[in-house]
């Protein structure tokens, strides 16, 4: 994929960005965030909305992009849900991967916030080149990523 929309899920606020990723960096071309007040379907709309918007004014299609979806826990990444996580209240059994995909009518994938900002960090910030790593994330919740042997 040339292009992502990256989604991040908080408790307090979310956001949405169009970015390039490279082999030695990304390139962010829009970022938008908005409080994450309402029901989820209330919030993933205005977000998949903004995201449609992106790809509109860049004049990309969504066969040139994919979806990465962050958000703290407990989540079942491979399931593609948000369980029920303390600091979002009323986001229970949360289907955003398939949600978004059929907004977007392209791939996503969901990953804990921690994980993934270890993984992005480790890939393209201050833990290149490390092979063990630890992201530590303090915002509405706390959590922590972890690189070992070059694996998450």
């Amino acid at each position: 994929m040339k292009y992502v929309l990256g989604f991040d899920i908080g408790g307090t606020k979310s956001a949405i960005l169009l970015a390039r990723p490279g082999k030695e960096n990304v390139e962010f071309l829009e970022r938008k965030a908005i409080p994450t007040h309402g029901t989820w379907k209330e919030v993933l709309g205005c977000l998949a909305d903004k995201g449609k918007a992106f790809l509109e004014s860049h004049q990309i299609s969504g066969k040139e992009c994919c979806i990465g979806i962050s958000c703290g826990g407990p989540l079942d990444s491979e399931r593609g849900v948000i369980l029920s996580p303390p600091n979002l209240p009323g986001w229970d059994q949360v289907p955003i991967v398939s949600y978004l995909e059929q907004r977007l009518d392209m791939d996503a994938r969901l990953k804990n916030d921690a994980d993934a900002c270890a993984l992005a960090e480790w890939r393209y910030g201050a833990g290149r080149g490390c092979r063990h790593m630890i992201f530590l994330t303090f915002g509405t919740g706390l959590g922590a990523g972890l690189v070992l042997n070059g694996r998450l």
